[in-house]
């Protein structure tokens, strides 16, 4: 499976919230204690399943952004649990538009946010537990805090060429 580009992904973030947006390639680091969020898409037609990581301050960014809340108000309202409806949608939107910067090759569609990774089940768990593929970024937002983005794909082998 072909991984995103840093570019395509600036590029669909930086359209999606109207701020310029920049993912730059980074290594596996160690986890740290920042609370941490998954997404989970379905790649169609391959059937096969996308695991997105990324930090809660960073997700809380894209949706403050999205929905107009300054960076102050974005770090008040993640501090507050559970995280209050708008935010909570906000954060549920950007990962379902997302969708289209997550894979190169087929359709990825958003199924499902956890906020542990004890909540992921079946071909998504063996995905995050031994992925194939794994893209990690590290993304800043102009105007607003950052964070880490990971994307945790399985081994897909190349459709044959047709003649």
């Amino acid at each position: 499976m072909s991984e995103p580009t840093p570019y395509s992904l600036s590029h669909r973030f930086s359209q999606l919230i109207g701020r310029k947006v920049t993912f730059t390639l980074a290594t596996a680091g160690l986890d740290t204690k920042i609370e941490q969020l998954y997404g989970i898409y379905n790649v169609l037609p391959q059937d096969v399943p996308i695991v997105i990581k990324a930090d809660l301050p960073l997700l809380g960014s894209f949706a403050g952004a999205l929905v107009g809340f300054p960076d102050c108000v974005v770090k008040e309202r993640l501090r507050v649990s559970p995280i209050e409806e708008l935010l909570r949608d906000a954060i549920y939107e950007v990962f379902n538009i997302a969708a289209a910067a997550v894979t190169s090759e087929g359709r990825a569609v958003f199924s499902k946010m956890v906020s542990n990774a004890l909540y992921i089940e079946g071909a998504a768990d063996q995905v995050i537990r031994k992925p194939h593929h794994r893209s990690y970024f590290n993304v800043s937002i102009e105007g607003y805090q950052g964070g880490k983005f990971s994307i945790f794909a399985p081994y897909v082998p190349a459709a044959p060429a047709t003649a």
